[in-house]
């Protein structure tokens, strides 16, 4: 089966966070004609999911060894896809995600490993596909790293061009903020109460948010709180986010905003609860570094005029370098993920299969 075959079937396989039990099904099967040891992990318990991570080993005859991974959920909007070739791209109809991210990078590395099986001379190859890795890359946070043997990864879940290549990644923080304030009778007497919900636009009012700086962005999102029109409202809970490259950067901005919010509220009379959870942590790889020449090498093989560029968001290589795994992300040839204007380039597509390929290749080289 082609790639683009093997992709656009497994791309109609519905799947969601903490459902992935289908495509996985299919993706064991696919990895053990392929000759792998596979299991499945206990993560499903620790998430409330119905499947967990995937890992998969390829033994070979040398004992230098690395990590290929992508993941198997997806966004919302991601059941019922109808996919279309339009000139040399794949799309959806327009009513749904393609779910290119991150199927791309699933049968990227099936492709690979099938071409690189018959190798004289290979490394060990072990290969992840995560559980819920769209919401807050929780899957592989449950993985037990102690063992896995490899030590760089190649996370094949990335947008744009084939060649670009994720080296850094943010930190991310989820923000919960209370506030509050005192009920009364909106009707009867409305002086004698606070409302909650104006202490927090007061203080939304006064922080700097969206793109903080080059290396920073927050985001308030969620606003929750309020009974009744009739009644003060005493009570709202603000939910948000701020992520960084910098973390001395970000722990400049999470004291600003709490600074903020306990001015806004003690000039109000009322009091707030601030709770700040780091979800998961930055990651920088140099361009110097052995991860980065055998991943260039395997590039430049195939003629791919490579990219290392800073991302914007999280992915399970961010889990991979805070487990002592050197990891970066690879894009795949998608754009527009998260969208039913998601699309995903069909050369670019059949390349990041032989890059697998590649790299696989250029691993065995090492002692």
């Amino acid at each position: 089966m082609s790639i683009v075959n093997e992709f656009i079937e497994l791309i109609k396989i519905d799947v969601e966070s903490k459902n992935e039990r289908k495509l996985a099904d299919k993706v064991i099967e696919k990895l053990k004609i392929i000759g792998c040891e596979v299991i499945e992990d206990d993560t499903k318990d620790k998430i409330g999911g119905n499947t967990g991570n995937i890992i998969a080993r390829l033994k070979g005859n040398k004992e230098y060894s690395i990590l290929l991974s992508a993941h198997l959920d997806r966004v919302s909007k991601g059941r019922n896809i109808k996919p279309r070739i339009v000139q040399n791209k794949i799309l959806s109809d327009g009513t749904t995600i393609l779910a290119a991210d991150d199927v791309a990078g699933i049968v990227s590395i099936l492709d690979g490993l099938r071409k690189a099986k018959e190798l004289r001379d290979r490394c060990n190859i072990e290969v992840i596909f995560s559980v819920c890795e769209e919401k807050g890359v929780t899957g592989s946070k449950y993985i037990d790293y102690s063992k896995l043997n490899s030590k760089i990864a190649y996370v094949f879940d990335s947008p744009g061009n084939i060649g670009r290549v994720i080296n850094q990644a943010p930190t991310k923080c989820v923000i919960d903020v209370e506030f509050f304030g005192k009920p009364a009778h909106a009707g009867n007497e409305p002086e004698k109460g606070i409302n909650a919900i104006k202490i927090l636009a007061k203080s939304l009012s006064k922080i700097n948010e969206g793109r903080i700086n080059k290396y920073t962005t927050s985001n308030f999102g969620i606003v929750s709180g309020g009974k009744a029109t009739n009644v003060v409202c005493d009570y709202v809970k603000l939910t948000g986010e701020a992520r960084s490259r910098d973390n001395e950067d970000l722990d400049k901005y999470l004291e600003y905003i709490k600074r903020v919010f306990n001015e806004t509220a003690k000039e109000n009379n009322t009091k707030v609860n601030i709770n700040i959870n780091r979800n998961y942590e930055t990651f920088h790889i140099k361009e110097e570094e052995n991860i980065s020449k055998l991943l260039i090498k395997a590039m430049e093989n195939l003629n791919i005029k490579w990219e290392f560029t800073p991302g914007g968001g999280g992915m399970d290589a961010n889990r991979f370098n805070n487990n002592g795994i050197k990891a970066v992300g690879i894009a795949t040839g998608y754009k527009n993920n998260h969208t039913f204007k998601e699309e995903i380039n069909i050369n670019d597509l059949k390349k990041a299969g032989d890059l697998v390929k590649e790299i696989i290749i250029e691993a065995s080289k090492l002692d």
